[in-house]
């Protein structure tokens, strides 16, 4: 059609596409491109084993402390404030716990706490300074 005067349009030959405001057929929403559950699941799983290495680490690392030691294991001296758990069958097995007293100041270890036992030859307070700590009384192995 020819209008006078006026600009002319071609008939549109394909589908008009929708105009904002104006209901459409509804169009499929874009796929989501897909997450690959097995590569998920492998990283999880070096994670957990990650997580679960660093823990076994740090149990074995602290077990040998001092601070753990109970009636009966041997210590070694390890550095001027610090004793380390060895076997007892070893020659660095040179002290052994003959008594643990929890929840004294490091004034009362040296004082009073291992004076109940009279095979102590050696105290080794473990704690916070100014704070409560755990006491160790040692005796000779003899070794």
């Amino acid at each position: 059609m020819t209008y006078a005067g006026g600009p002319q349009f071609p008939e549109p030959t394909g589908p008009v596409p929708p105009q904002a405001g104006v209901p459409g057929p509804a169009q499929p929403p874009a796929a989501a491109p897909k997450k690959s559950k097995r590569r998920q699941k492998i990283v999880l799983t070096v994670f957990l084993i990650l997580v679960a290495a660093v823990l076994a680490l740090v149990w074995v690392a602290s077990r040998s402390y001092g601070e753990n030691a109970q009636v009966g294991n041997c210590v070694t001296e390890s550095g001027e404030n610090y004793v380390k758990i060895v076997d007892c069958g070893t020659p660095e097995a040179t002290l052994k716990v003959v008594a643990r007293v929890e929840d004294k100041t490091q004034i009362e270890a040296q004082i009073s706490a291992c004076t109940p036992y009279p095979d102590a030859d050696q105290v080794f307070w473990q704690g916070k300074e100014g704070e409560t700590g755990v006491v160790l009384c040692l005796a000779k192995t003899g070794k």
